[in-house]
């Protein structure tokens, strides 16, 4: 993942391990609030890979189609997810 400019990789310990939690349970200080999916602040851009956000209330249509998702409610469906917090 993309954090002001510089890249962290992170590895997701749990199949149900959202990328915010994974993140954080690494020590990255990435920009959260509520972990509910209602404020955005988690809000990010998938670069490459799949994921699976199973949550959104903050988010318009046309962000989501833009590639945007919510990191507190997100899982990686695979090991190669790339993702940006400066977007």
């Amino acid at each position: 993942m993309i954090l002001d400019g510089r890249e962290l990789i992170v590895s997701v310990a749990q199949d149900d391990e959202s990328i915010l939690d994974a993140a954080l349970r690494a020590g990255a200080d990435l920009p959260y609030a509520c972990k509910g999916g209602v404020c955005a602040t988690c809000r990010c851009k998938v670069l490459s890979g799949e994921v699976d956000m199973f949550l959104n209330y903050s988010l318009e249509e046309d962000e989501v189609e833009k590639g945007y998702v919510l990191s507190c409610q997100t899982l990686p469906k695979g090991s190669n997810v790339r993702l940006s917090f400066d977007e």
